[in-house]
C-alpha cells in the first residue's frame, strides 16, 4: 500500500460523508459532495502558518503587564482577552465559536542542523505577544497527492482548544496525535470546505475540556535508526517523534493551566499510528504521571526491536547519496529533507498481511531505554503506566484502502492465497472457509472482513485482553460501526471515519447537513472521551453504560446506529486468527 493513503483516505472519507443525503447542488459550484478531488489538506493553512510562526508582537496598547519569571524566561502577564502566558512567553489566541483556539505554539526548539536526530530541545524565550493565530508547518513528508515533497522542519508545534466560560474548576485536557503511518499527516488536516479535521472547538465546546493537538517528526526524521546516532551519545537512536510526543505532554503538565486545563486530568489518544504513538506512551516509563488515560483508535501495540530497525535502515542509508562519506551522519545531518525523503521515503502498509512487526518502517522501536519492552509485552506484564485505558476500530476498516478487489468467489480465494499463503496450506483452507463469499453481501466483503479482522479487529481483543491480564482494572473496548446515510449508498464504517465525529467535524463539511442520528452519536462519543479525561472512566451523564473489559466475557461499547454495549466482537474469526499467528 502506497504510503499517501492514509491522508488520502481521511480526507476522502470526509469529502464522502458528506454525500449522506445532501444535495450535490448545494456544494460550491455545483460539484457533487462526494467528489474526493475537490477536498484540501491544509496547504493554505501551512503557507499563513509560514509566514507568521516567527512573527513576534509588541503588547497590546495600553495592556496592563507585570513581570514574572516563568521557568528560565521572565515573562510578562497581560489582561488582554485571549492572551496567555506559556513558560517561554506570552501567546494570543482568537475566538472560534464559542472557543478560544491557540495555534501553531511551538512547544520545542526546531529540530535542524545539529539538532536533527536529538532529542527535543527547549524553546528559546520570547518577548512581547506572540501571534498564535495559524497553525505551524506541517513536519517534512511526501505529499500524498504528488509525491512531492512538502513541509518544514521547524514543525514541533502544539494547537490549544478550550471553551469560553466560567467553569467551576480547571477542565480535563484530551491531547490527541494524528495518524499518518508516521511519515505523513499533520494536526492541520482539513474537511472539504477548508474547516480543521482536528479542530478541537466543538469537543471542547461538548466536553467541556481543553483540547491540545500535536505535531512530531515524521518518517526518516523522526524515527531514523543507525548504529552512527546510538554511538554519538548515551540515548538510543530512533524514537524522535515519541520524545517530541512527550515533550509536548510535558509542556501540557507546565502550562495547561493557564487555558483552563487540569494537568491532573489528561487523556492522551491518537488514531491509527497516533494509536500506535499511544500504546508506545502508555508502554514507556518516561510517561509515567503525564497524562491519567489513554485511548487508541485503530492501533497496534506491537513494535519491532531497534537493532533490527538500525540494520534495515543502515540498508536504505547505503543506497543513498551518503553511502560513501567519510562521517555519514554528518552527510545526513547536511542533507536538505526533501532530498532525504526522497532517498528514505517511508509506507504506511496499512492493507498489508503482515504478522510480524517490520523493522523497515518508520515507527516506535524497543530500545530498551524508551520503550524496554514492545508495548504489548508490557501491557500483558503489568509493565505499563497504570493508567485507565481504553482500545477501539472500526467493523470496516479496510473497506477503501485495499488495493485488490474481487467479483467472484474464484477471485476472492485467490486473493486470499495471496495473503495468507505464507501462514500454510492447513491454514490457508480455514481462512478461505471462514471468509468465504456466501457468507458475505459481496465477495469484496469477505475480502475487506478478513483483511480488518487480521489487521484491526482481533489485535484489539488481543491489546485489551493483554491489559487486563496486566493487573490493569480500567480497560474498556469499542467498536464503531455506524454507515452514515449517502446519496451513493451507506459510507463503510472504515479507517479514520469515527474522527469526524470524535471532534464534531462531520458537520463541518462543505456543503453538508449529517443526519440527526450522527449528530447524536458524534455528541455521544465527544461525551465517553471528555469523561475518560476528566473521571479516569467514560461513564457518566446519563450516557448508555461502557462495560468495563474482561477476556472472558469481551464486552464493547458498539458506536453505530444505537450506542449500547454487546458482549463479543467476531468471536470465530478472531478465535482463528489466534489459533493460527501468536498474539492475536
Amino acid at each position: 500500500m502506497h504510503y499517501h493513503l492514509e491522508r488520502t483516505l481521511l480526507v476522502a472519507l470526509a469529502a464522502a460523508t458528506l454525500a449522506c443525503g445532501s444535495d450535490p447542488a448545494a456544494t460550491t459550484g455545483g460539484t457533487d459532495a462526494s467528489d474526493t478531488s475537490t477536498a484540501t489538506d491544509g496547504t493554505a493553512a501551512d503557507a499563513t502558518a509560514d509566514a507568521t510562526a516567527d512573527a513576534v508582537k509588541d503588547d497590546a496598547a495600553g495592556a496592563d503587564t507585570a513581570t514574572s519569571d516563568v521557568g528560565s524566561c521572565s515573562v510578562q502577564s497581560s489582561s488582554e482577552v485571549g492572551v496567555v502566558v506559556t513558560q517561554r512567553g506570552l501567546v494570543r489566541g482568537k475566538q472560534d465559536g464559542n472557543s478560544m483556539a491557540w495555534l501553531g505554539i511551538p512547544f520545542a526548539a526546531p529540530p535542524v542542523g545539529d539538532l536533527r536526530w536529538r532529542a527535543p530541545q527547549p524553546h528559546t524565550c520570547w518577548s512581547g505577544i506572540r501571534d498564535a493565530l495559524a497553525f505551524g508547518a506541517k513536519c517534512p513528508q511526501l505529499d500524498g497527492k504528488t509525491g512531492q515533497p512538502e513541509g518544514d522542519e521547524n514543525c514541533l508545534t502544539l494547537n490549544v482548544f478550550a471553551p469560553i466560560g466560567a467553569f467551576k474548576k480547571p477542565l480535563p485536557v484530551l491531547v490527541f496525535i494524528h495518524g499518518g503511518g508516521n511519515v505523513q499527516g499533520s494536526a492541520a488536516e482539513t474537511v472539504l470546505g477548508g474547516r480543521p479535521m482536528y479542530g478541537g472547538q466543538h469537543l471542547a465546546e461538548t466536553g467541556p475540556a481543553v483540547v491540545v493537538t500535536v505535531q512530531y517528526r515524521l518518517g526518516p526524521l523522526g524515527w531514523l535508526a543507525l548504529p552512527e546516532l546510538t554511538a554519538e551519545g548515551a540515548a538510543k537512536s530512533g524514537n524522535y517523534g515519541l520524545k517530541d510526543q512527550l515533550a509536548a505532554l510535558q509542556w501540557v503538565q507546565a502550562n495547561i493551566g493557564g487555558f483552563g486545563g487540569d494537568p491532573k486530568e489528561v487523556l492522551v489518544f491518537g488514531e491509527s499510528a497516533g494509536a500506535v504513538n499511544t500504546c508506545a506512551l502508555v508502554a514507556s516509563p518516561a510517561a509515567k504521571g503525564l497524562f491519567r488515560a489513554a485511548l487508541m483508535e485503530s492501533g497496534a501495540c506491537v513494535q519491532p526491536k531497534q537493532e533490527g530497525a538500525e540494520s534495515a535502515h543502515a540498508a536504505r542509508v547505503a543506497q543513498g547519496s551518503c553511502a560513501k562519506a567519510a562521517d555519514r551522519l554528518a552527510c545526513l545531518r547536511a542533507l536538505p529533507a526533501a532530498k532525504l525523503l526522497a532517498e528514505l521515503g517511508g509506507s504506511i502498509g496499512i492493507g498489508e498481511a503482515g504478522f510480524t512487526p517490520d523493522p523497515g518502517k518508520y515507527g516506535p522501536v524497543v530500545d530498551g531505554a524508551l520503550l524496554p519492552l514492545s508495548p504489548l509485552d508490557a501491557l500483558k506484564a503489568g509493565k505499563a503506566n497504570p493508567v485507565a485505558f481504553a482500545v477501539g476500530c472500526n467493523s470496516e476498516e479496510l473497506a477503501k484502502l485495499l488495493v485488490v478487489t474481487v467479483a467472484t468467489e474464484a477471485e476472492l480465494q485467490a486473493a486470499l492465497a495471496a495473503g495468507f499463503g505464507t501462514l500454510g496450506g492447513d491454514a490457508l483452507a480455514k481462512v478461505q472457509a471462514m471468509y468465504a463469499a456466501g457468507k458475505y453481501p459481496t465477495p469484496q466483503d469477505a475480502l475487506v472482513a478478513a483483511y480488518s479482522d487480521v489487521r484491526f479487529v482481533c489485535p484489539t481483543r488481543s491489546i485489551a485482553r493483554a491489559a487486563v491480564q496486566g493487573g490493569n482494572p480500567n480497560v474498556w473496548r469499542y467498536y464503531f460501526t455506524r454507515q452514515a446515510p449517502s446519496a451513493k449508498g451507506p459510507v463503510a464504517a472504515a479507517h479514520g471515519i469515527e474522527l469526524l465525529y470524535v471532534f464534531g467535524s462531520i458537520g463541518d463539511i462543505l456543503g453538508y447537513k449529517p443526519a440527526a442520528a450522527d449528530v447524536a452519536l458524534s455528541t455521544s462519543v465527544m461525551g465517553y472521551w471528555a469523561r475518560l479525561a476528566g473521571l479516569g472512566n467514560p461513564n457518566g451523564g446519563g450516557a448508555p453504560e461502557w462495560p468495563t473489559y474482561t477476556a472472558a466475557g469481551d464486552p464493547f461499547l458498539q458506536l453505530g446506529d444505537t450506542v449500547a454495549a454487546g458482549s463479543g466482537v467476531r468471536t470465530a474469526e478472531c478465535d482463528l486468527w489466534a489459533s493460527l499467528i501468536p498474539g492475536y
